[in-house]
């Protein structure tokens, strides 16, 4: 207070009053003030909506006005520098309504010195002056708060929702308010994590870095980090205070990366297989043809020159398969309606669909902007899904939705079946080479579908359960 010209203002209707605490006002040690003067209610409201003084000296009475009138005045404006009530004589209600409304301080003129006055001026700007560094520190705490990326949260000792940040709603599609009607648990997909990381941070005060699966509003599963620790009111009301960091595109990332190795390691595998493979195979097929012209009269030998050919074609196409999941896509990109992409996929796997009696639900988004793609490669990403949602489901009850929409910048199509469903530990190893859940296939499908959707930079994604179905969910850029 001491370095800085501190501006009064003093708010009475009596000029002799106004120049008796002006003379006290140069008594102070601190004399770099500026005191100024408001003899009525109409000026002193002008000047407070200034905002240009430090402090405010207000008579009691004012007219037809009282200093309650401009300590309300004062809060509607959000003025938050201290005001002194003066009063001609001492009202201990008139002192307790002056507090209870906000004033710094409540002073009888009568008994005014300038000692008094300095005091109270300066206890009233020093508590104003660690209330604004409060305020701002408080501020500044929040902004931090509210725009972390990061979800920031406080639960109560039995997990209900205190508050949280706004990064809620960008996380998991809850507003606050509705997470203050729930429970923490409501967003696990295992329950038992949360019993493990409420006994982890029991015993040990806090945990960090703790990876779990929530479920967002709309159903998606987030994968995030979450950090914890126990705050401990001076009430003793046990909180729990935690950040949740999102990783879901950190962990799609790694998987994808780790899948692509393994394509690029199986590539290398695959081809120099094929090399060795069809060098005897083509010295195999032309000595059968040798032994066929040689042998006419051989005809009890057909039917084994029959097998032979079969399972030579047979080995052909597969290492032809295999090389085709490997090697690098070649895309002729074009525009296309993805509706239309999806119809044309459908139509040939019908006489499958009508075989098995399974009713296929279409949701197409009429407004989809068209996709660049290889028209037919992604075809045949889109066949390999559906003939193993056709064959995942029972015959004559299976259901197949298609869905269409978008997604921000994304074209989205969902494949949902009702079927059997794919097991936990295998939901990791269906994009794999040659791993296969069906006891006659090659495992070469899903992994040739995942390889033209990344292909496409586009994103492919997979949830299952148990006997309740599999949802496929591919993202490809809108043009």
């Amino acid at each position: 207070m001491r370095d800085l010209k501190l501006k009064v203002l003093v708010v009475d209707d009596d000029e002799d009053d106004y120049f008796l605490t002006k003379e006290l006002f140069k008594e102070f040690l601190h004399n770099n003030i500026q005191v100024d003067w408001a003899p009525t209610y109409t000026q002193a409201i002008a000047r407070l909506y200034d905002n240009s003084y430090h402090i405010y000296l207000v008579d009691y009475l004012l007219g037809a006005h009282t200093g309650i009138d401009f300590l309300a005045e004062a809060k509607k404006a959000n003025l938050n520098k201290p005001i002194i009530m003066l009063t001609g004589k001492g009202d201990q209600r008139t002192d307790l309504l002056a507090m209870e409304n906000g004033a710094a301080d409540y002073l009888v003129k009568n008994d005014l010195d300038a000692q008094k006055l300095e005091r109270s001026v300066r206890y009233a700007f020093e508590r104003y002056d660690n209330s604004r560094k409060l305020r701002e520190s408080e501020e500044k705490f929040r902004r931090i708060f509210e725009q972390s990326r990061d979800v920031i949260y406080i639960t109560d000792e039995a997990g209900n929702f205190l508050d949280a940040n706004e990064s809620i709603k960008r996380f998991l599609g809850y507003s606050r308010e509705e997470l203050l009607t729930m429970n923490m648990i409501d967003l696990y997909e295992d329950p038992q994590k949360r019993n493990r990381i409420l006994d982890a941070v029991k015993l040990h005060g806090e945990v960090i870095d703790f990876e779990k699966v929530l479920i967002a509003k709309d159903g998606k599963k987030k994968i995030c980090l979450v950090s914890a620790g126990i705050h401990k009111e001076p009430s003793g009301k046990i909180l729990f205070q935690g950040i949740i960091h999102d990783i879901t595109k950190r962990r799609k990332a790694e998987q994808d990366l780790a899948t692509a190795e393994k394509l690029a390691v199986t590539g290398q595998v695959v081809r120099m297989i094929a090399h060795e493979v069809r060098n005897p195979l083509t010295n195999i097929t032309l000595s059968l043809e040798q032994l066929e012209s040689e042998l006419k009269d051989g005809s009890d030998l057909e039917m084994y020159f029959d097998i032979i050919k079969r399972n030579l074609n047979r080995i052909n196409v597969l290492i032809t398969e295999l090389l085709n999941s490997s090697k690098p896509a070649e895309l002729t990109f074009n525009k296309y309606s993805i509706n239309k992409i999806v119809d044309d996929t459908l139509k040939d796997i019908e006489d499958r669909i009508k075989l098995k009696g399974i009713k296929v639900i279409k949701e197409y988004s009429p407004d989809l902007c068209d996709v660049n793609v290889d028209y037919e490669k992604i075809k045949i990403a889109l066949l390999n899904i559906f003939v193993n949602a056709v064959e995942a489901v029972e015959d004559e009850k299976g259901e197949l939705l298609v869905v269409t929409k978008s997604e921000e910048d994304k074209c989205v199509v969902e494949i949902i079946d009702n079927g059997i469903g794919i097991p936990r530990e295998a939901i990791t190893k269906i994009f794999d080479p040659f791993y296969s859940g069906k006891p006659s296939g090659t495992g070469l499908g899903l992994s040739t579908t995942h390889h033209i959707i990344r292909s496409h930079k586009g994103i492919i994604d997979v949830t299952s359960e148990p006997n309740k179905g599999t949802k496929f969910s591919i993202k490809l850029e809108i043009t």
